[in-house]
């Protein structure tokens, strides 16, 4: 997962690794769309998005519009 943050200090990182990619630390976002979208585990954003074969801004815009769920600060 490469660090596509405007100021990773406004999200909450976890210890817990991506199961997909091995990404060694996961955020809250991460963990809220993960939630959304009936993840079991925390998965990367990054992850997600190539799943779903859309790019991290298009998939950041789905959720929004389509879930009500705006981006974490720092996003």
């Amino acid at each position: 997962m490469g660090d596509t943050y405007s100021d990773r200090r406004k999200l909450s990182w976890y210890d817990i690794p991506c199961p997909v990619c091995g990404a060694e630390e996961t955020n809250s976002w991460d963990k809220r769309i993960s939630r959304a979208l009936g993840y079991k585990h925390i998965v990367c954003e990054a992850c997600i998005a190539k799943e779903y074969d859309v790019t991290v801004d298009e998939l950041r815009t789905t959720m929004e519009e389509h879930f009500g769920l705006v981006p974490c600060p720092g996003i």
